[in-house]
């Protein structure tokens, strides 16, 4: 029987470990590149070596191989590896990975498999294809280092590793695309993003990871997708995103087809879809303009969970030191499946490992004290069953378009107004602010000058609102009688447009010639809402629906009314920094909703 070889081989690289690992750790890019064959998994299983996946392919074009493939070990900026047990083929392991090590030139990268021959064929042909996968990965490395944007521009790759555009209908698509107001050189960038890009790249297309490679505006880009696809240009779908693994777990091309619960395979654990932050909407090439074909070569690695700073599998009574960064951001410790958890909380204790210790019963404690800055953790299992444990990052992705978001702005509401959910379903969105306004007098407008000319200035006062609220990154709701409900997802934008609103008026009504003048009352509010589908239009409802009503009832007329905690907000001081009114505290009972507000009237 044929032994375990190992193969390895060590480079310097004139770069800092981060810039090596953001290259090397998007296994399933890297696997494209070097010409490996695209896998076919099957659904988590778990065993006596703990949980893994069925995976198969064909190598060389020519020989079927079948394995079990364990989940990757990683640390964040240091090292990675993989293991695969083979059930048909020439080989019977493999174990293969890089390590990073920080040098006096930058980072010594080495690069290593180990492999276990199940025969003589696999024996004779173990040593040249471990060297040539080596070699390739070095090869693909160092040509992304001389390219400067090569951390996210497209490896190079083989003929025929992408399927061509048709770039005369793709030109026709585009020029549609321009004719509807599209800015030119962000559409041109598309353009040839969607030519020269690999397959996986113009498929779940996120805006704001392009805007963030490409160095330009996140909200400019959203834009020009959801132009490209009113276009046919792009086509969108509604993915549901695991809060756990932060892996897409199914979804539809319609809001109609997204379902309040889902269920992540990986975790074992169903979830309810929230609205801002598990819903999120991507971008793929139209299938008329490139068939690119929707391939995975590598479903495990770093890069598809790049929130996990540590992904490590433990035997039973095994255990691991891992360095751990303890910065800004909250760090918590996790076990797939049972899904225990632990917050990891940097405080002022002796430095030295940490050791955390995973029973059969979970976690002992649900916070664990660690040394600021750099941490080593020692992790233990001490349950009689493999585990797999995670340290990650609890914020949520800043890159992904929410489906709060992107319904929360006028140009998708203008652009798909057919996209609602399905009667029924109703998903819980955590923060959106509701902005309410009303007509004071309008009753009188009526009387005064009669019934058309009264609508007439309605109609245009409902254009300036909605034309501030559009400006400002936020969406009408609805109109009621004279009334406006807008929905904004950051508060800095409502109250941003709140005070434009006031402040511009007298002009809008100087411009119209209305007199007497419209006065608008205005209130705010921000809290959690539920969202649904209400006479084929996304509406919000809910307690904090509620209350943004009746605060704006509290205006009288040419202020700005909101809750006191709303007002004090940090971020709302910075914006009313640049803004000239007296701000007047008072308390108030709302119509039908217990309790005594504190509010705040803006005065200009």
């Amino acid at each position: 029987m044929p032994e375990n070889r190992r193969y390895e081989e060590t480079r310097e690289c004139p770069v800092p470990p981060r810039r090596i690992w953001d290259i090397l750790s998007n296994t399933d890019r890297l696997n494209r590149a070097i010409s490996l064959p695209h896998v076919e998994y099957g659904p988590p299983a778990d065993g006596p070596q703990g949980r893994y996946r069925t995976a198969a392919a064909r190598y060389w074009g020519l020989i079927p191989m079948r394995w079990k493939e364990f989940p990757f070990d990683w640390v964040r900026d240091r090292r990675y590896s993989v293991q695969r047990d083979f059930e048909i083929g020439p080989m019977e392991r493999f174990l293969g990975g890089v390590e990073l090590e920080p040098s006096p030139a930058g980072t010594r990268v080495k690069v290593f498999c180990e492999l276990k021959p199940r025969h003589w064929l696999g024996a004779l042909i173990a040593p040249s294809e471990a060297h040539k996968g080596i070699r390739a990965t070095f090869e693909y490395c160092e040509g992304r280092l001389k390219d400067p944007e090569s951390a996210s521009a497209s490896p190079p790759r083989p003929a025929g590793a992408f399927t061509p555009a048709s770039e005369e209908a793709l030109d026709r698509a585009m020029g549609a695309l321009l004719a509807g107001g599209a800015d030119p050189t962000l559409a041109e960038r598309l353009r040839r993003h969607l030519i020269e890009a690999g397959d996986e790249e113009v498929l779940r297309m996120r805006p704001y990871a392009l805007a963030e490679a490409w160095g330009v505006d996140r909200g400019a880009v959203l834009r020009l997708f959801l132009q490209a696809t009113r276009a046919g240009v792009l086509d969108l779908a509604w993915v549901l995103i695991c809060p756990n693994c932060r892996v897409p777990k199914g979804g539809s091309r319609s809001l109609s087809g997204v379902s309040s619960r889902f269920h992540c395979d990986l975790c074992a654990i169903e979830y309810n879809a929230e609205f801002d932050r598990y819903v999120e909407l991507r971008f793929s090439v139209h299938p008329t303009l490139r068939e690119a074909r929707d391939l995975t070569y590598c479903i495990g690695g770093p890069m598809n969970s790049p929130h996990a700073l540590v992904q490590q599998r433990l035997d039973p009574g095994a255990a691991q030191e891992v360095p751990v960064r303890l910065d800004a951001e909250p760090v918590r410790v996790r076990v797939v499946g049972p899904n225990h958890r632990a917050e990891i909380e940097p405080s002022d204790v002796p430095s030295g490992p940490v050791e955390v210790l995973f029973g059969a019963d979970g976690l002992p404690d649900a916070t664990i004290r660690a040394p600021r800055g750099e941490a080593v953790l020692r992790l233990k299992n001490t349950s009689a069953r493999p585990i797999l444990t995670v340290v990650e990052k609890t914020p949520w992705d800043p890159l992904g378009v929410s489906a709060a978001e992107v319904t929360a702005l006028q140009e998708f509401r203008d652009l798909f107004g057919s996209e609602v959910l399905a009667p029924g379903q109703e998903l819980g969105v955590r923060s959106v602010t509701l902005f309410f306004t009303d007509l004071k007098d309008s009753t009188s407008l009526y009387e005064a000058v009669g019934d058309a000319p009264a609508y007439g200035r309605v109609r245009r006062h409902f254009d300036y609102l909605i034309g501030i609220v559009k400006d400002n990154r936020g969406a009408l709701v609805k109109t009621i009688g004279d009334a406006v409900m807008a929905v904004f997802i950051r508060p800095t934008d409502a109250f941003r447009a709140a005070l434009e609103t006031q402040k511009r008026v007298g002009e809008f009504n100087r411009g119209h010639r209305i007199d007497p003048p419209l006065v608008i009352k205005i209130g705010l509010h921000e809290g959690p809402a539920i969202v649904l589908n209400a006479n084929d239009r996304l509406d919000y409802f809910g307690r904090t629906v509620n209350i943004s009503a009746r605060v704006q009832g509290e205006s009288k007329g040419g202020d700005v009314v909101l809750t006191e905690t709303l007002f004090n907000d940090p971020a709302i001081q910075a914006v009313a920094s640049g803004y000239v009114f007296e701000a007047r505290p008072f308390e108030a009972h709302l119509k039908g909703i217990e309790g005594t507000f504190r509010l705040v009237r803006l005065v200009f």
